[in-house]
Order: structure tokens, then sequence, then C-alpha cells
């Protein structure tokens, strides 16, 4: 069902993409480290300037008080699945997999898809 990129498997699992890109931090400092590019309960998409390794544990959050006026931001930690380089040279794209997302989590994922994403 998915292809090997790198030799680690690229799944094509129910995510959807949001109408526009939230911004995603380092949970530790608040550094930039990408933008949402899509979304499922299982995982997400990133777009990032930097190259990251596959296979790295991550904590990062999503501001969604300031951007979305939501009472809590999505703080999670997920694992890197696959990067590559993005069609625009100046970003790369890499997957997620989270990593025991919890419910408040999934919830607040399944309110951005149900509310802000699109099918493709």
């Amino acid at each position: 069902m998915g292809s090997l990129t790198n030799g680690f498997e690229k799944r094509r699992i129910d995510r959807r993409q949001l109408y526009f890109y939230l911004k995603i931090m380092h949970d530790a400092d608040s550094e930039p480290a990408g933008y949402l590019a899509d979304i499922s309960i299982r995982g997400l998409m990133m777009l990032a300037r930097e190259k990251v390794g596959v296979d790295q544990a991550f904590r990062f959050r999503i501001a969604l008080e300031k951007e979305l006026e939501m009472t809590a931001d999505l703080v999670f930690e997920a694992r890197s699945l696959w990067c590559e380089k993005d069609a625009n040279p100046d970003y790369y794209i890499i997957g997620f997999k989270f990593i025991d997302l919890n419910q408040e989590g999934v919830d607040i994922v399944n309110y951005l898809t149900g509310k802000y994403g699109f099918e493709k």
C-alpha cells in the first residue's frame, strides 16, 4: 500500500490537508520547526527548511490559542519516518508518526481536520 523511501515505509493513511499551514515549533524553546501540511490521528506531514534524520523523536507544539482561538495548544511527541526534498527546493517534506497521542490531542486533530481540512 505504501512505497519505500530510504528503506522506510511511506504510509498512505487517511490524512487531511489543511486550508492553511499552521506553524510547528519545538516545544522546549519555541523555535520554529516548520509548517503543518497535513495531519491524521496517526501522524503528520511537515514542511521545513531543515532536513531531519529518519527515526528521530521530537517534541513539538502547535500554537492553536493564538492562531485559531482555541483553549489549548497541541503539544505532542512524534518520530520522523521519512524526509525528502519538496518541489520547492528551499523546503523538505517530512513524515512523522505520533508517539502516544493522548485523547485531548486526538480530539484537537479531529477538530482541526473537520473544521479546517478538506478531502483530497
